[in-house]
Parts: structure tokens; sequence; C-alpha cells
């Protein structure tokens, strides 16, 4: 690693503390998910490549798991502290990721959303009662190695190794290992 690369690094560590200190205390008075979405949402906005180390060091120790080299892009955040990120990682800016599994080496381009699942608030309302009112169900969605997703798509289901998801496309059921899918919802492009 280059003497550049360590001075930014600990930059990054020096700008993550204060971060990670304030997760530490509001665990305790908004509780883990509260305080999470707080800090994810303020480390956001560091700009800059100590940005970017500033949230490698965060997540690196919020997260379940983080690999090596992950870029996280400016105004990218985590919502769920359960996500897991392989080695290699790459998130634009302006991207949003629920309860996700990203495998190793998986692209990102700017403003990718990937929820938890397709029915977090549930498929149908009961009789008379709103949708915000179902029981929350989170599931997990895995992105797996080598995936590539593009600009602005919307992610509720799992991705295959070495997959392309098309700009914009909407994907609402799995997509298998090495396909090229776009659209709204995402079918296979021949």
């Amino acid at each position: 690693m280059s003497l550049v690369k360590t001075i930014a690094k600990g930059v990054g560590w020096l700008i993550a503390l204060p971060y990670l200190f304030s997760y530490a205390i509001f665990i305790v008075v908004l509780g883990r998910d509260r305080a999470f979405t707080l800090i994810s949402e303020s480390i956001a906005i560091a700009p800059g490549v100590f940005g970017v180390y500033a949230r490698q060091a965060y997540y690196g120790c919020v997260l379940q798991h983080v690999g090596s080299d992950v870029y996280f892009g400016f105004m990218s955040l985590l919502s769920k502290p359960g996500a897991v990120i392989g080695d290699g990682v790459y998130i634009g800016r302006f991207c949003t990721l629920g309860l996700v599994e990203l495998g190793d080496d998986v692209m990102l381009a700017d403003g990718v959303q990937v929820l938890s699942g397709r029915h977090q608030h549930g498929a149908e309302s009961i009789r008379h009662q709103a949708l915000r009112d179902n029981p929350i169900k989170f599931q997990k969605v895995t992105i797996q190695e080598g995936a590539w997703l593009g600009a602005g798509c919307i992610v509720m289901a799992d991705v295959g190794k070495r997959a392309i998801v098309g700009a914009g496309a909407v994907v609402v059921k799995p997509v298998q290992a090495d396909a090229k899918v776009g659209g709204v919802p995402a079918k296979t492009l021949h």
C-alpha cells in the first residue's frame, strides 16, 4: 500500500472515530436500528477520498462483515447492520442498500437501490388496515460475485454471479448467473 493511501486511510479513521463513538452512545439511547440509521446518514455526506475511507472504517466496525478495498460512494448508505459486503466491492454515489449480501467484486453504479426483499410491508393489506401497519418482513437479497448493477436500477431479488442488470431496470425475480437483464420488470436481454 502506498504512503499516500496509508495516510488517507488514517485520516478516514480519524474522521470515523466520532461517528463510531456517537453510534455507541446512540445505541443505548435510541436502540441499534435507529442509531445505525442516524449515523449512516450522517457519515454518507463526508466528501472526497477521506469520506470514502471514513465510511470504510465505520461500516467495517458496525456491519456484519466488510471485505477489503470496498469503495463506499458519496451519499450512499446502508440501512440494515446485518449487511455483508465482500472484497473489492464498488458502491457508487447515491446508492441505498437494505439487508444485502454483496459478493466479491460486485459493482453498483450510481443511484442503485437494493431493497430488503419484495414484501417488506406484507403482500396485501388486511381489510381496513394500512399497509404500514402490517408486520415488517425483511429478506436478505444476495448479489453474487462479479455482478454489475447499472445506474438507477432497483433490485428486490437475488442476482447471480457475473450477471448484468441494465440501468433503470427493476428486478423482482431472481437473475441467473451470467444473465443480462433490463426493463421494468427486468427480463433477459439477448
